[in-house]
């Protein structure tokens, strides 16, 4: 497989994701200090709820008219909004104006543009991609989304502080080039015909239907969302979700507070801290993904995704599971190694599981639905710090190694019924 080979958006998509990334985390992260400073942290911390909240009840609104209206639509009005959003950031930052009204009210615009186009944008390249592409375009995605994030945070720490007119001024026109490639070069990827003359089949139970058998348009949002959320396969994969993701918010919660009060160690003739030890942590991660997540992915595609999901869990778990305990450094350095190598492993398999799983007709409803389990883990995210100021770390270990070998058994029944679907075909098709 190689990127020359993908269809058109996907390769597009890739490139302007990575963008837009970047320049997301050159500023989200630094908003809340921000905020915090202008207007106290408790409104802050308000602002940045009613931010995720609004996030996420549109994103669920565009999986809905998505899957009914087409995908190039509501990407190209939702770039729209982030043009507009990130142009009046970067005036009300400037040397002629300074108003942190608009600011709080076009970062909230912001945060319902990347709701809108999150879903949308996940189901277009379902759209357009095959089975055997998937492992491929998933670890590419990741690979470039981890690698946006640290050039992100790395800009961001430059010039918000000191230079944040500049810094949305460059972001502004990223966004502006973005929506131009949308309307210029990006290819609808939904059949308006089949859109116009579908027939409903509203039968919740039914986990795959025809391309030419779209979202019936007479089904409401609600009734949308209750089909989804009653298709107990998919529930599973959410619940399996939300149990591997959990771990990873850990990492910047209860196992950095725990690092940094209980940690101190000598390494190559130096004194480190629990920060350090953290940092340390988060580069190795960071680098290992940027050096080794696209051969690595290549590789780990000749092999069944049951075994690649049950090593990478797995790994993944037993490397939280200790660095939630440990204080020997070079333990702690060894098990970073071990959960990045199991993320690699299960994330972009997760990726494809999703993607085979999901019904063409509803096919943004789904991946809106699958973002809210991300919400669902960071929340236990948070959770997981305030256990930890109760339970001792070797507790908290024993709580990751359920959280992990459990989110390990949902995804193998996903698979299993997945396997037995297809067998199932496979037997009808011969007949």
């Amino acid at each position: 497989m190689k990127y020359a080979d993908l269809h058109p958006n996907i390769r597009i998509r890739i490139i302007t994701d990575f963008f837009t990334d970047l320049t997301q985390k050159s500023i989200i992260p630094f908003m809340a200090i921000y905020l915090s400073i202008q207007i106290g942290a408790g409104l802050a911390g308000v602002l940045l709820t009613v931010n995720l909240v609004a996030s996420m009840i549109v994103g669920l609104w565009a999986g809905y008219w998505s899957d009914r209206i087409g995908r190039k639509k509501l990407m190209v009005i939702a770039q729209t909004l982030q043009v507009v959003a990130l142009l009046c950031l970067a005036i009300a930052n400037s040397p002629w104006m300074d108003s942190i009204i608009v600011t709080c009210l076009m970062f909230l615009l912001s945060s319902l543009s990347s709701g809108i186009t999150v879903p949308i944008a996940n189901a277009m390249i379902v759209d357009v991609s095959s089975e055997h592409e998937r492992h491929y375009v998933y670890g590419l995605q990741y690979w470039t989304t981890n690698v946006a994030v640290t050039f992100g945070a790395l800009m961001g720490g430059l010039f918000f502080d000191s230079f944040r007119f500049l810094l949305f001024s460059l972001v502004c026109l990223e966004s502006i080039a973005t929506l131009f490639i949308l309307i210029f070069m990006i290819r609808e990827t939904m059949d308006k015909r089949a859109l116009i003359h579908a027939k409903s089949s509203d039968d919740p139970g039914r986990s795959t239907r025809p391309m030419e058998a779209l979202a019936p348009i007479h089904r409401n949002i609600l009734k949308t969302y209750w089909s989804v959320f009653q298709d107990k396969r998919f529930m599973v994969f959410f619940t399996a979700t939300v149990l591997a993701v959990s771990l990873e918010f850990q990492l910047d919660k209860y196992i950095a507070v725990r690092l940094k009060s209980e940690f101190s160690a000598q390494l190559f003739g130096s004194d480190i801290s629990g920060l350090h030890m953290f940092s340390l942590i988060m580069i190795i991660n960071t680098v290992m993904v940027a050096l080794v997540a696209i051969p690595f992915s290549r590789w780990i595609g000749r092999f069944s995704s049951r075994s690649i999901m049950t090593v990478g869990m797995l790994l993944y778990t037993a490397g939280f599971t200790v660095i939630a305990f440990s204080n020997w450094a070079w333990l702690l350095i060894s098990s970073a190694v071990l959960l990045t190598i199991g993320e690699l492993m299960y994330a972009p398999v997760r990726q494809v599981m999703l993607a085979g799983m999901i019904p063409d007709s509803d096919r943004a409803a789904y991946m809106a639905a699958d973002g809210l389990s991300y919400n669902a883990a960071a929340l236990l995210g948070s959770l997981g710090l305030i256990l930890g100021a109760f339970l001792p770390s070797y507790a908290m270990a024993g709580l990751y190694v359920l959280m992990g070998v459990g989110a390990l058994i949902f995804f193998r029944m996903v698979l299993r019924k997945t396997e037995e679907q297809h067998q199932h075909l496979t037997c009808a098709e011969a007949s």
